[in-house]
């Protein structure tokens, strides 16, 4: 696995700079199973250098997330309460034709830059991303989309240095069981995402606040 840092089209942020994003978040209550099935990956990573995005104790979904998408043409700091007004009804509307769903996640494996849970089925999580797109496209024009999209997935944890992803794949598949979970989709989450680089370790660390939340299919959240 490489060491992770937060790229956009070979751009890197500078550290503590807030980007806008829709995710979608795992949620306590509903999605038990995917965050235990996230929480038994995490005494693993202990073994490699990687931050997880959840702790190993508690009931909070912690840092997981799937990206939809982002939002390219400016940092947050630089969208007014206009242009946020605009985004969201544009959200809005675009999604409110997809009912919620359910979909699965998993196996776990070690990538390049940490570990994920990938999405399967995955139509109706595009079909999100789709219409995701075209609202952005509506409110904020060509220049808000540069990211070429790929492979929707759930973070696990993001590597702050190097290690042999062969044994860490090992590991995951032979310790974690079970290895698929159900994701229930009914809201997306329009939130400013911040990398700061932390110096002592070389890597990155993720925070956020939240924006808005936006319902699937018009219903009330």
């Amino acid at each position: 696995m490489e060491k992770f840092v937060p790229r956009f089209q070979g751009r890197t942020w500078p550290s503590g700079t807030a980007v806008l994003h829709i995710y979608g978040l795992p949620q306590p209550g509903v999605d038990d199973k995917l965050l235990s099935l996230a929480r038994s990956c995490v005494p693993l990573m202990k073994e490699y250098p990687i931050d997880p995005q959840l702790s190993g104790t508690g009931d909070d979904a912690g840092l997981l997330h799937w990206t939809v998408e982002m939002l390219a043409d400016a940092p947050a700091a630089n969208y007014d309460q206009e242009a946020l007004r605009q985004l969201v009804d544009a959200l809005t509307t675009a999604l409110a034709s997809i009912k919620p769903f359910t979909t699965e996640v998993g196996p776990p494996l070690a990538n390049a830059s940490g570990a994920v849970l990938d999405m399967w089925p995955e139509e109706e999580a595009e079909a999100v991303r789709k219409a995701t797109r075209t609202a952005i496209l509506k409110a904020r024009g060509e220049a808000a989309l540069q990211h070429p999209g790929g492979r929707l997935h759930i973070s696990l944890g993001y590597a702050d240095g190097t290690g042999s992803s062969d044994r860490f794949n090992s590991l995951l598949r032979n310790e974690v069981v079970p290895r698929r979970a159900p994701l229930f989709v009914d809201r997306v989450h329009l939130i400013a995402v911040t990398w700061t680089e932390d110096e002592a370790s070389g890597g990155w660390r993720m925070s956020w606040d939240s924006v808005a939340e936006i319902p699937l299919g018009g219903l009330p959240l």
